[in-house]
């Protein structure tokens, strides 16, 4: 789902590859999209990449494509809209559960988007190769900051910390609604940012980025559970009270539960036994981001160094006729 981005893990260019065919893509398609980018009047991007059992999503809007693995169902409740399209691995005579009810999804269902499934186990593969990465020690709190490159650098020029969230039980410095931990870097800068546990905690204050740093370069990784099983994992919780905050949330083990909150990102995951719900909350995908075309000779070394948060989506137009 989303858009092709220069990560964040040694799994390739295939790592890229699975990801982009959720929308789609063939491989061919995909590999052009990973190293060089579509025209960005030509693309569509992604907010959600959701797992199982049900999305419910009460009272809110989503900006960008949400994609439904198999297994997984959409439910609306109250008022709200989708500018975008349920896009559901499962086939129509499966009977996948979609119930908007007053959520106004624009472009509609479908169904037997096969390579969603391939997404899904793409973005957990790149959960679980993540967490295992060692990273700079990072407290998530009010008020805090932390410069993207103290991060321990890893081979594929990622900036890694492994953090944990300071909740009520230290509450002057809290990460609560209405404070911020703000992130500094620049354009060139990949962040990941792994959660071995929340302890319980949200990420209820709001992430801010500064110096340049974009959206689908920081990757917040909630990777407890049961990779085998999706299950066992904390589940993501946010509630910022309207704020804000900035990046992609990815938890393939954990439900989230997303209330009166604001995020200009994407959220991968809701691997759980347990519904997920988006209540009387904003969800905006980020803008495509395009990476320039390298020359060539560099495009092994760019292979070996790149994967995805997302995914593009091109609208592919026939040729103008002479």
């Amino acid at each position: 789902m989303a858009r092709s981005i220069k990560l964040l893990t040694g799994l390739a260019c295939l790592g890229v590859i699975a990801i982009t065919a959720a929308a789609g893509l063939t491989s061919r398609q995909a590999q052009a999209q990973c190293c060089a980018g579509p025209p960005p009047d030509e693309t569509t991007v992604d907010a959600i990449l959701y797992f199982d059992p049900n999305l419910r999503v009460k009272n809110s809007n989503i900006s960008g494509d949400i994609g439904i693995a198999e297994g997984g169902g959409f439910i609306g409740f109250g008022s709200g809209t989708v500018t975008g399209t349920v896009m559901f691995a499962a086939p129509a005579t499966a009977e996948p559960l979609f119930s908007p009810d007053g959520i106004t999804v624009t472009g509609g269902a479908t169904f037997g988007n096969a390579n969603v499934q391939a997404n899904a186990i793409a973005v957990t593969t790149l959960s679980q190769t993540l967490g295992r990465e060692t990273g700079t020690l990072l407290s998530i709190s009010g008020g805090g900051s932390v410069n993207a490159s103290t991060g321990m650098l890893d081979g594929a020029g990622n900036r890694v910390f492994t953090a944990n969230i300071v909740g009520v039980s230290n509450r002057e410095n809290a990460f609560i609604a209405g404070s911020t931990f703000t992130i500094n870097g620049s354009s060139s800068d990949r962040v990941v940012v792994n959660i071995p546990s929340t302890d319980g905690f949200g990420l209820n204050g709001s992430i801010v980025l500064e110096g340049g740093i974009t959206p689908d370069h920081v990757l917040f990784n909630l990777d407890a559970g049961d990779f085998a099983t999706l299950s066992g994992g904390d589940t993501l919780l946010m509630d910022t009270a309207g704020n804000m905050t900035t990046g992609i949330f990815l938890d393939p083990n954990g439900n989230f539960k997303i209330t009166d909150t604001s995020v200009f990102g994407r959220i991968f995951g809701g691997g759980s036994q347990f519904d997920s719900v988006i209540q009387a909350s904003n969800i905006v995908a980020p803008p495509p981001f395009v990476t320039p075309a390298p020359e060539p000779a560099s495009l092994a070394l760019l292979g070996a160094s790149l994967i995805a948060f997302g995914v593009i989506r091109r609208r592919h137009r026939p040729p103008a006729r002479p």
